[in-house]
């Protein structure tokens, strides 16, 4: 139902079949005209994006991601052909093909997303901190688009359909992919380190520090581990020395106190930062007793 109301002739040829008489076949050649002339150029545009690789594409920016917007052309409109010869082959049988319609929902979901990434970046002011966010986000959705294209022509009935959808979306073959390790190493540095883009990332996220708020607790962990880095330094120099022998931070924090390794404030930091991790990491426990019936 939900592809018969979105597309812009479906709904108005079934309609207008339903009319007798002469103004129904008014309507119904209308609507048949314009939905073949409609199936044409996405087909056109399709094609020709894809082997361009859409750089001719228009973008609403000039910016550095001006290519994701072109990237997201490209597979809307591979999209709208899908979809088109999809719900053509298959007519009320699609819904029931339920593999088939739930790819085509992934590949709209990740469009969708990609779009509101975009959006997102630009709302907050194009910050360049921002950037490898932005880049594995849509990276990461456009080859997922991408792969579920792909999965979709793989698996429909019709092969001779399936071989010609795959000539005009990928004539040159799937040409995206993952996001590489060096980038996805910055985003991971980003999100796991105190600073201006990770609060801005978690802006609407309950980080209220407090005992009864997992998420509270952990970002007061991270903003001591940042604070005790160099202390931890000197922890793993002793270790090496061999003054230091347990593997253990709570021993270590002894021992370091014990041969005055450190000053009684960096003792302080890491007993701190002992017993955030502890709260962290610990679990509900029960006694042998406790899981018997009672």
């Amino acid at each position: 139902q939900g592809a018969i109301r979105c597309h812009p002739f479906v709904l108005a040829e079934l309609e207008a079949a339903n009319e007798d008489g002469q103004d129904g076949l008014k309507k119904f050649d209308k609507a048949l005209f314009g939905h073949i002339g409609y199936a044409v150029s996405n087909i056109t545009r399709s094609l020709i994006l894809a082997i361009t690789k859409s750089k001719y594409s228009k973008s609403p920016v000039n910016t550095i991601t001006k290519r994701y917007y072109q990237h997201i052309n490209r597979y809307s409109a591979a999209f709208a052909v899908a979809s088109d010869f999809a719900m053509l082959s298959l007519g009320g049988e699609l819904k029931k093909k339920e593999l088939l319609s739930a790819r085509l929902g992934d590949v709209l979901s990740s469009l969708y997303l990609a779009s509101t990434v975009l959006k997102h970046y630009e709302n907050q002011g194009c910050k360049s901190d921002d950037l490898p966010l932005v880049e594995w986000s849509v990276r990461t959705l456009m080859y997922e688009a991408q792969e579920q294209l792909h999965n979709f022509l793989i698996n429909m009935p019709n092969k001779i359909l399936a071989r010609f959808l795959r000539l005009v979306i990928f004539p040159r073959g799937r040409s995206y992919s993952p996001p590489p390790d060096g980038l996805t190493t910055k985003v991971a540095r980003i999100i796991t380190s105190v600073g201006e883009s990770r609060e801005r990332l978690s802006k609407t996220a309950y980080t209220s520090k407090g005992q009864n708020n997992p998420l509270g607790l952990l970002q007061e962990a991270l903003e001591l581990s940042e604070e005790t880095i160099l202390i931890e330094a000197k922890l793993q120099q002793a270790k090496k020395d061999g003054i230091i022998t347990s593997n253990y931070l709570g021993h270590q924090i002894e021992q370091a106190e014990l041969h005055g390794i450190l000053k009684s404030d960096e003792i302080k930091k890491m007993k701190d930062l002992y017993h955030r991790v502890s709260e962290i990491l610990s679990v509900d426990d029960f006694g042998p007793n406790e899981f018997g019936k009672q």
